[in-house]
């Protein structure tokens, strides 16, 4: 259920939608070669950089949907805000593979069920939920896999 439109939490939500947004917008310009401040920016050499860029306007994407499901009222059950340790999420790969894994915060835990929050897996599921389809950078390549489910700990 929604908020009173003057509480605090919800003052806080919007303030946070408003700068995120007003980054992805910047953020955004700039990956077109539109930066007045910066004439060279689309002429980069390093790949990596625009890489980087691009997961950080889909996190930005992902955190402003989000913050609008919280707005509206929608219940955001099942989503992966912050990846608590402890945190199962189950994945669907291509093959149709059905698999479940334990988010934790360090490397020092390892198994085949283990998923560090740092990773790239990790990182792509941080405010993902069952139904989303996420990709990620694996050791061999680009991998694309469905969530099937996410359980807090």
């Amino acid at each position: 259920m929604a908020e009173p439109a003057g509480s605090g939490r919800t003052e806080r939500l919007e303030q946070e939608l408003a700068q995120v947004r007003e980054q992805r917008d910047r953020l955004a310009a700039q990956l077109g070669g539109e930066d007045p401040e910066d004439p060279d920016l689309g002429d980069r050499g390093d790949e990596a950089v625009e890489l980087e860029e691009l997961d950080d306007l889909s996190r930005m994407n992902r955190r402003i949907a989000e913050i609008e499901r919280l707005l509206s009222g929608q219940d955001v059950t099942g989503a992966a805000p912050g990846l608590a340790d402890g945190t199962v999420v189950t994945l669907r790969f291509p093959d149709g593979d059905v698999a479940a894994y334990r988010i934790v915060a360090g490397p020092e835990e390892n198994g085949d069920d283990v998923v560090t929050a740092g990773s790239p897996l990790g990182q792509a599921l941080v405010g993902r939920g069952a139904g989303d389809e996420i990709s990620y950078q694996g050791p061999d390549g680009q991998l694309h896999v469905e969530v099937v489910a996410v359980r807090a700990p």
